[in-house]
């Protein structure tokens, strides 16, 4: 075999054109046409006309982390979280090292927990000293973290460190700050690989077989990436089902915590869906995780969350203005985690920390 690998890759590409064309259109496939009408009939278009209302405060959270494996085994964790605007810019930074006895399903949980629990800390902290009425925009899929926040105990990680329970006494916290000084808590998914919006629909079409159908396949391919929004979701007890997650639901009462309102909204054409989760109280209404299992709203119930949105929104590159420069304020390199990160810890310490072979070869 011979030639170059962009050669062989392309050769690669001609041979397989078929099956891969299939695979990238798999959910497509798949989508019949009450399926199809359905979805074009929960999606909204064109966007409501702004309303010329005075701009709330806003500030936005977002985190990042590295890891770094030793070569004794042991693995470094830093991670940082930093919240933005009207003049507030506050970061905070954490570390922890695990040693090698850690199966890594339990470094990639505990890693994304750590991140995640100074965000929410930040947000808890926050919620009490920004103005009353405030917009706090969070990164990622709300809902979707609640049910995962079943106990992290395992062998190497101290019992302090637990961030799951930190996380749901601070999304607790936090969902009681929002009700009580009438915040505006909107979290923003970039990405979502979730089949919410799909199974319900499929639901509501009493479908006997439910598909797994990413909803970023429905909103992406059937709606001609046109600007609009879907009909809100209102999720209660839907992904707190079975196993961990009712330790979480049951246990933790989670179940008198506000039901969470999500749906999709496209702010320009050709632009990607951005995800988007918000408490129900956000949006005058009452209902708790605990008082039902999913139901879908009138779309009209997120209007002023929809025009938030388009105040805040900075073109295809810019999903929303503050979210986007606190992100790349707060992004941690790999470059910033080798060159500077860890010859700090290594000096404080007194110890030499050497980077695995693996990853050294990247970095020298």
């Amino acid at each position: 075999m011979s030639g170059t690998f962009i050669g062989q890759l392309n050769d690669a590409i001609a041979k397989k054109r078929d099956a891969l064309k299939v695979n990238l259109h798999q959910s497509g496939k798949r989508i019949d046409s009450e399926f199809r009408a359905a979805v074009l009939e929960h999606w909204h278009s064109p966007l409501p006309p702004r309303r010329n209302t005075n701009k709330r405060p806003a500030y936005a959270i977002d985190g990042s982390s590295r890891r770094a494996n030793l070569t004794n085994g042991s693995t470094v964790f830093v991670a940082q979280a930093l919240i933005m605007g009207e003049d507030l810019n506050e970061p905070v930074t954490d570390i922890e090292i695990l040693p090698g006895t850690v199966r890594a399903q339990t470094m990639d949980r505990f890693a994304d927990l750590m991140r995640q629990s100074l965000e929410i800390g930040l947000a808890r902290e926050f919620a009490e000293k920004i103005p009353q009425g405030s917009i706090l925009y969070l990164d990622g899929a709300l809902y979707g973290t609640l049910p995962q926040l079943y106990p992290l105990r395992a062998e190497g990680i101290p019992e302090d460190r637990d961030f799951a329970e930190i996380l749901l006494r601070d999304y607790r916290r936090l969902f009681e700050l929002c009700e009580s000084r009438s915040l505006q808590l909107i979290s923003i998914a970039k990405t979502n690989r979730q089949a919410l919006f799909s199974k319900v629909l499929q639901r509501q079409l009493n479908r006997r077989e439910i598909q797994e159908i990413s909803d970023s396949a429905l909103f992406d391919e059937l709606t001609e990436r046109q600007v609009g929004y879907s009909t809100p979701v209102l999720l209660g007890t839907y992904s707190f089902s079975e196993g961990s997650a009712t330790v979480v639901i049951e246990n933790e009462g989670v179940k008198e915590e506000p039901a969470i309102v999500s749906f999709f909204v496209r702010l320009d054409d050709l632009d990607d869906a951005l995800r988007i989760d918000l408490p129900a109280s956000c949006i005058g209404r009452n209902d708790r995780i605990g008082d039902l299992d999913v139901m879908l709203l009138d779309y009209e119930t997120v209007t002023p969350v929809v025009d938030m949105l388009q105040s805040d929104y900075g073109g295809v590159q810019v999903y929303n203005a503050l979210a986007y420069v606190t992100d790349l304020e707060v992004r941690l390199t790999k470059q910033k985690m080798y060159e500077i990160y860890l010859p700090m810890v290594a000096e404080v310490l007194g110890e030499e920390l050497r980077i695995d072979r693996s990853e050294r070869r990247f970095v020298e």
